[in-house]
């Protein structure tokens, strides 16, 4: 069981008392809740990094499942822009909660700040120090030349929408940088389906600044997470056509309990680079693979290599 429930009746309201088994929860929504054993992101790590002004804000903490996704895109940009780092900017504070100096939303630890990719006024890769404010054209108003990288951006919003660690459910953004973006994708020929979901979470946001010097990254709420108050406020239809997906840890876990299930491999003929035991010997027992029956809500998958939270 996730979480234990003690129930308890203060002041005529119910008052949830838990017992943690160490994974995160996020209460109530972005812009009202709080957070439960939060994560807290690294200030550097493989791919991205941060800056002064936002380590001194300890706005660092958030779900599992955000911290998995930002450490997984960023791991995986690093791969394909390996000359700079992704800047990340602001996640929640420890606990969550309103932090009105800094953010309206950011409350229950499933929004993240990133900082655009961007070239110098040489045409050059920059690794920005703080955020820039861009216009429509994507260059900075004040003067210094530097401009929005488009296709470094772009590959940047591929990886959020598509990530296996977490359904993203809204990616804010500047309303025309965002089209930039898609205009990019339309003419590098990215396959329809990806555009149109990529135009379903671009959105500039109508009650709060308009996001012309970031992106703004939201994912939804656990499923576990909503059992105890965690609200997701707009579309479900991305949630949806996540969930209808294949699940990475779902096909390691039919892997795992396919070769658990699986009859003890026979001695095979001598190998031929000096083992005793042909391939079929490397068979493990049912004993070595015994599986945690939530093994599957822990598992963080990506590309090269199976993290579990807390293990980064």
């Amino acid at each position: 069981m996730r979480w234990l429930a003690l129930g308890a009746m203060l002041a005529g309201c119910a008052e949830l008392g838990v017992v943690s088994d160490g994974t995160s929860i996020s209460v109530g929504k972005a812009s009202h809740g709080y957070l439960l054993e939060g994560v807290r992101l690294p200030d550097r790590g493989d791919g991205y990094t941060t800056r002064d002004v936002w380590r001194a804000r300890d706005q660092r903490f958030g779900t599992d499942e955000l911290v998995d996704l930002v450490v997984g895109v960023a791991r995986r940009m690093g791969r394909q822009v390996p000359d700079v780092k992704l800047v990340v900017a602001d996640l929640s504070g420890r606990g969550g909660g309103e932090r009105a100096a800094f953010h309206r939303s950011h409350q229950s630890g499933r929004d993240a700040d990133l900082l655009y990719y961007m070239r110098d006024a040489s045409g050059q890769p920059l690794e920005p120090d703080a955020m820039h404010v861009f216009n429509a054209g994507g260059r900075a108003t004040d003067g210094t030349g530097i401009t929005i990288d488009v296709p470094r951006t772009w590959l940047l919003v591929r990886e959020i929408i598509t990530a296996p660690e977490a359904a993203v459910q809204w990616v804010f953004m500047y309303e025309p940088i965002a089209w930039r973006l898609i205009e990019h994708a339309q003419r590098i020929g990215e396959p329809e389906a990806l555009i149109a979901r990529a135009r379903r979470t671009l959105r500039q946001p109508g009650d709060s600044a308009r996001h012309d010097d970031h992106m703004h990254v939201r994912v939804y709420c656990a499923t576990a997470d909503r059992a105890y108050g965690c609200v997701d406020l707009g579309p479900m239809e991305l949630l949806a056509e996540r969930q209808a997906e294949p699940s990475p840890s779902a096909a390691l876990m039919d892997a795992l309990a396919s070769a658990a299930s699986s009859p003890a491999a026979t001695p095979g003929p001598p190998s031929p680079i000096g083992g005793s035991a042909g391939a079929a010997s490397l068979a493990p027992s049912a004993a070595a693979l015994a599986v945690p029956p939530r093994l599957g809500r822990l598992l963080r998958t990506h590309t090269d290599r199976i993290t579990l939270p807390r293990w980064r």
